[in-house]
């Protein structure tokens, strides 16, 4: 039973929202929880990047669509390793793309919406990776929750963060910097345009 995750003792201390809205960390399984939530919601977040590219059937959006996947992907697997700037790094770079959206005029689609529905898990993942990353057993060699390797979803939240993050994390903060200036560049584009700094060619 413990080895399942079922007995008493495993359980963790929030109920499913609030661990994504307000989450408290007291136990072992606490944080493996917020790490495999923080996991997936950058998960999720990488391919909706790369499936809305698709959609443009833009090759140059396309590429960038696949560059904003990996780079949420891999902050993903910061994310489960309880790398808390990875996940400041990850909401800096949605807060920017979602303030560009808005100077597009494409908050106002149920893409945009649910754009700001993912920045609100970001900011709530922020905190709780940092919350996981402070936390401490009680004492050494404390019972903790099992990592298995059975299945697909096995891999991909419990087996591959351990094993990639170390030798992507540096790779992963540069390419996010670089993806996070990209995207204040863009920013500030927009805003030159919409104070008449900036010409655009055809318009009057």
């Amino acid at each position: 039973m413990q080895t399942l995750g079922l007995s008493g003792k495993n359980e963790r201390s929030d109920g499913a929202l609030k661990s994504i809205f307000w989450p408290t960390v007291q136990t072992a399984w606490d944080v493996d929880y917020l790490g495999q939530q923080g996991f997936w919601i950058c998960f999720v977040i990488a391919v909706f990047q790369l499936i809305t590219s698709l959609f443009t059937a833009n090759p140059l959006l396309v590429a960038l669509g696949l560059l904003g996947c990996l780079v949420y992907w891999t902050g993903g697997m910061g994310v489960r390793e309880k790398a808390w700037p990875a996940a400041a790094l990850i909401f800096a770079c949605y807060l920017i793309e979602t303030l560009i959206a808005f100077m597009a005029g494409l908050l106002v689609t149920p893409v945009g919406l649910l754009r700001i529905a993912f920045l609100g898990l970001l900011l709530t993942n922020l905190r709780a990776t940092f919350i996981a990353s402070e936390w401490k057993p009680a004492a050494e060699g404390e019972d903790r929750p099992m990592r298995f390797c059975e299945t697909l979803r096995d891999k991909l939240v419990d087996v591959w963060p351990p094993k990639i993050w170390p030798r992507a994390q540096i790779p992963f903060y540069v390419a996010g910097a670089l993806w996070l200036l990209a995207n204040l560049l863009s920013l500030a584009g927009f805003l030159l345009i919409r104070l008449g700094i900036l010409p655009v060619h055809g318009m009057h």
